[in-house]
C-alpha cells in the first residue's frame, strides 16, 4: 500500500542525521585502544498532496559489547571496538511510520508511531535524548497525535514498552506576555507523560522547561532552567538543570549544571539510584566550556567537567580541549582531546566527532 502511494506521490524526499566518531584511548603502557561509532537515521517523506504525507523512518546504530548502543569521548568502555565488524556495521532497522495531515501551518494531525522526549541537554555528551535527558528520554507509542507547529503537541496511544498500558504525552511552550519578541523572549513549557495500565515502569513524569534569551548587537545571552519529578515504585526524585550561555563578539561560554535529589526510599529505606530513578548518567554534573571563534568556520574551546555518577562511586573530572570546524551549513566536525582525572589510572584520549543534518 505504501509502495503504491509512493509511486503516485507528487513528491518524495529524504532527510536525516548522521553522527560518526573515532576515538583513541591510551592504556598504562601507551597501548593504543581504538573505538568508533555511528548513528545514522533516515526519514522518507511521501507527499500525497501539499497537506498530506506518509513518513517512514529507518536507523542504523553501532553497538558496544553487551548490546547497548555505543558512544564516544567521555568513556572508552561505551565505544565500539573498531575491529568489530558485527557491532560497527549494524543493519538498518525500521524506525517508525506515520501519516500526517497538516490543516494549517500550526496544526497537524498524526496517526502512527509517535516519539517524544522532555528536556534534551545542551551538554554535548548528553545531547542525544535517546540516552540522556533532564526530564524524560525518548519514548514511543502508536496512536493519534496533534502537533501545534513547533510549540507543542498532544499524543495519545498504546505504550511501546509493553502491551498492557496506554499513554498520554503533552507539552506546549507558553510565551510570557511582554517577553515574546525576537530579541527578548521568555517561554515556559510544561510537560506531562502519563501511563495507565499494567507493566509500566513509571506512573507519570512531569517537568517544566523555561527559556529566556536576550539579544543585542554584539552581546547575546540565554538562561535555561528545567525541573522534573519522576515518581517510580512509590519514590519521588526531583531533578534540576540550569544551562546559561552567552557570547560577546567572538567569545562564547556554554554551561550545564544538573542535580538529581536522590534520597532513601520511603518504602524500603534503600538508596535510590541514578539508573533506576532518573534519565541521566550522573547524579550531578557541572560542565563549563569557554570558546573563541576565529571566523565562521573554526573555533576553539576548552571544556571542564565534574561528574558525580551515583552514591558510593567516586567523583571524576574531565579536561577537554576541542577544535570545532564547520565546513558548510548542517555539518560540524569536532577535534578533541580528553584527560580524565579519577581514582586509578587516568586514560587520555583523542579523536574526531562529526555531525551532519540533511
Amino acid at each position: 500500500m505504501l509502495l503504491c502511494s509512493a509511486v503516485f506521490a507528487a513528491d518524495v524526499s529524504f532527510e536525516g542525521t548522521l553522527e560518526a566518531d573515532y576515538g583513541n584511548y591510551l592504556e598504562k603502557d601507551f597501548k593504543v585502544n581504538n573505538g568508533a561509532n555511528h548513528d545514522l537515521r533516515l526519514k522518507m517523506n511521501i507527499d500525497l498532496d501539499e497537506n498530506v504525507r506518509a513518513v517512514i523512518g529507518t536507523a542504523s546504530k553501532s553497538v558496544m559489547p553487551g548490546g547497548e548502543f555505543s558512544r564516544l569521548r567521555v568513556d572508552k568502555s561505551a565505544a565500539t571496538p573498531i575491529s568489530s565488524d558485527e557491532e560497527r556495521w549494524t543493519p538498518f532497522v525500521f524506525d517508525g511510520i506515520s501519516l500526517e495531515w497538516t490543516v494549517r501551518r500550526d496544526l497537524t494531525f498524526i496517526f502512527g508511531d509517535l516519539f517524544y522526549s522532555f528536556g534534551a541537554f545542551n551538554y554535548y555528551y548528553w545531547r542525544n535524548a535517546d540516552y540522556n535527558a533532564a526530564i524524560l528520554t525518548t519514548q514511543g507509542m502508536r496512536g493519534l497525535g496533534v502537533r501545534f507547529g513547533s510549540d507543542g503537541y498532544l499524543y495519545v496511544g498504546a505504550n511501546n514498552s509493553n502491551d498492557k498500558s496506554g499513554r498520554i504525552a503533552a507539552s506546549y511552550a507558553i510565551p510570557i506576555p511582554g517577553l515574546n519578541q525576537v530579541n527578548n523572549k521568555f517561554t515556559v513549557a510544561p510537560m506531562l507523560d502519563l501511563n495507565k495500565g499494567g507493566g509500566r515502569a513509571h506512573r507519570y513524569t512531569f517537568g517544566i522547561d523555561a527559556n529566556y534569551s536576550r539579544s543585542y548587537t554584539e552581546l547575546n545571552y540565554a538562561v535555561r532552567g528545567m525541573w522534573g519529578i519522576h515518581p517510580r515504585h512509590g519514590d519521588y526524585v526531583n531533578t534540576f538543570t540550569l544551562e546559561p550561555s552567552f557570547n560577546y563578539k567572538n567569545f562564547s561560554l556554554a554551561s550545564t549544571c544538573y542535580f538529581a535529589m536522590l534520597a532513601d526510599s520511603t518504602e524500603t529505606s534503600e538508596l535510590l539510584t541514578v539508573k533506576e530513578h532518573t534519565y541521566a548518567s550522573d547524579e550531578r554534573l557541572i560542565y563549563v566550556e569557554p570558546s573563541y571563534s576565529f571566523n565562521r568556520k573554526f573555533s576553539l574551546g576548552l571544556g571542564f567537567e565534574w561528574h558525580k555518577p551515583d552514591s558510593g562511586i567516586e567523583d571524576w573530572y574531565l579536561i577537554a580541549p576541542t577544535g570545532y570546524l564547520y565546513p558548510t551549513a548542517g555539518m560540524a566536525l569536532s577535534f578533541w582531546l580528553g584527560y580524565t582525572i579519577k581514582e586509578g589510572y587516568n586514560n587520555p584520549g583523542f579523536g574526531i566527532s562529526s555531525s551532519v543534518k540533511f
